[in-house]
């Protein structure tokens, strides 16, 4: 199954607009980054929650799917 945690995505940094990658787990967290352009510190933040949750829906998608084609295969 795809662990959607690791997967990449952009973020642009909110002083130089650097373009720069982090993981989801990263967001999730809300670690503290470093602009890789100009240092400035960039805190991450899921205020309201809808990347844990979005990724908890996405996963127990796939986990229904995945079960759906084991009953198939059957």
């Amino acid at each position: 199954m795809i662990d959607f945690n690791s997967i990449w995505i952009d973020i642009e940094c909110p002083q130089c607009k650097y373009i720069d990658e982090i993981q989801l787990i990263d967001a999730k967290a809300e670690k503290l980054r470093f602009c890789n352009n100009c240092k400035v510190k960039i805190q991450l933040k899921d205020s309201d929650g809808s990347v844990h949750s979005n990724i908890e829906t996405i996963n127990n998608a796939f986990k229904g799917l995945e079960e759906i084609f084991k009953k198939i295969g059957k």
